[in-house]
């Protein structure tokens, strides 16, 4: 096992730094869907998908 990791470590150390960014992005989004806020960070008057956002 301690031969397995030694041959490893590196391959695992960026594998749980791309799984630690992947959640980080990912609590992002909960967080701001749930703080009501928009993914695109302009006015809805520019926005050629407001159709879309704004229903009604």
């Amino acid at each position: 096992m301690m031969n397995w990791l030694s041959a490893n470590w590196a391959t695992l150390v960026v594998g749980l730094f791309v799984a630690a960014v992947i959640a980080a992005v990912i609590l992002k989004l909960i967080r701001d869907k749930k703080n009501h806020k928009s993914s695109c960070g302009c006015s809805c008057s520019g926005c050629p998908g407001t159709n879309y956002c704004h229903k009604g």
